[in-house]
């Protein structure tokens, strides 16, 4: 298998933002490997969101959506106890790069760490 080519894989494109999985130089999509792995219910959920913060540009509410705190402007999906990191790119995109099940209150530090990994990835393959 050769190096991927392609950046992203489109989830969902709304009239506000276009949803994207991030893929890595080595063909590897975690975020959508993840979600696949999840039980109908939570990726229906899950599709539900991406729709809606496409085709309305917000999620008001934080129990599905937020910001990380303390972190290089990462966001967080959630849906039950699933949660799809990401970060917004220019052209209204939205980067998914990871997802994990929470077991706890706090995010663990091992996930944000793979999304700011992920992030840091992107940015060096679209700066050319």
């Amino acid at each position: 298998m050769g190096m991927s080519k392609k950046l992203v894989e489109l989830v969902y494109e709304g009239s506000s933002y276009t949803i994207r999985f991030y893929v890595r130089k080595s063909g590897e999509v975690p975020s959508r490997e993840w979600l696949e792995s999840m039980p109908e219910s939570i990726q229906k959920k899950f599709a539900a969101l991406f729709m809606w913060m496409g085709d309305h540009g917000k999620i008001l509410n934080e129990q599905k959506f937020k910001h990380l705190t303390g972190t290089k402007q990462l966001f967080e999906f959630k849906a039950d106890s699933g949660r799809i990191l990401c970060f917004f790119f220019s052209g209204k995109q939205i980067v998914l790069t990871n997802g994990f099940r929470k077991k706890s209150n706090k995010t663990p530090k091992s996930a944000i760490l793979l999304a700011e990994k992920l992030k840091s990835e992107f940015e060096g393959r679209t700066e050319k």
